[in-house]
């Protein structure tokens, strides 16, 4: 009957455990893809620091490219998983006349 009881207990805590180590690895694999998303950002504004110029902005298209064909985002894919990639336009405020871009990387939820 002890023998029956320490099984069971057992069980119950590698039960506990495994649910632990399922739960950290899908926390990990979110955790890379925001790493990824981040470093893919990177990745898309850095050349529009010297191939757009500020009067540019003003001319996105429906498709998030410029009109001149730079600055077109591309998806990426990394790890079978796909980045996709839209650039956000804050137009300049009367305080200053510096437009400001933002990259919103998006990836399919597990």
């Amino acid at each position: 009957m002890e023998i029956l009881v320490s099984t069971l207990i057992l069980a119950l805590v590698m039960t506990g455990l495994a649910n632990i180590f399922v739960a950290g690895k899908k926390y990990i694999l979110h955790s890379r893809a925001r790493m990824t998303g981040g470093e893919l950002a990177k990745f898309f504004l850095e050349p529009l620091q010297m191939d757009v110029r500020q009067d540019e902005w003003d001319n996105l298209s429906a498709n998030n490219c410029l009109r001149n064909g730079r600055g077109c985002p591309t998806p990426q894919i990394i790890d079978a998983i796909t980045h996709t990639p839209t650039y956000t336009r804050t137009p300049n405020s009367p305080i200053t006349i510096i437009n400001k871009v933002k990259v919103d990387i998006k990836w399919p939820a597990d």
